[in-house]
């Protein structure tokens, strides 16, 4: 077997420059639309998950109204609040993101006199989940 030099196996920067086509996506763009498939396959997949954690803060919600909320519920509700507020804004849902924070804030500290503004909040959360994954890049083109 013979053995080539390393140098000689490698292309020269100008060659590898001169065969690249000048149509070619550039690596930024090749890992910018990598990424953006990424997420969305990533969003497909979490969709159920993310719409169970909406489903358990609207239980909340809806106990809270009754005047019949517990410890356990509300714990369960703030948490998943708190993820969705992490996750949601990855995914391009900043305005779902922003009503899921502030659901947890309420829940972390539930009084009847706020009661009102929680559904208000919850339709900001569960209508803003809606539509295609977006990266923040191509929100800003």
């Amino acid at each position: 077997m013979q053995t080539v030099p390393v140098t000689a196996r490698a292309k020269q920067p100008s060659q590898a420059n001169a065969t690249r086509s000048a149509d070619a996506p550039q690596p930024a763009q090749t890992q910018a639309a990598w990424t953006a498939d990424a997420l969305r396959s990533v969003w497909t997949r979490q969709q159920g998950r993310i719409h169970a954690r909406i489903a358990l803060i609207e239980r909340a919600v809806t106990a809270l109204a009754e005047d019949r909320l517990d410890a356990a519920l509300r714990a369960d509700a703030e948490r998943a609040a708190h993820m969705l507020a992490g996750s949601l804004g990855m995914f391009g849902f900043s305005g779902a993101a922003d009503a899921a924070h502030e659901l947890e804030a309420e829940l972390a500290h539930p009084t009847p006199n706020r009661t009102a503004a929680l559904p208000a909040l919850l339709l900001r959360l569960r209508s803003g989940v809606q539509g295609p994954v977006s990266l923040r890049s191509e929100m800003d083109t």
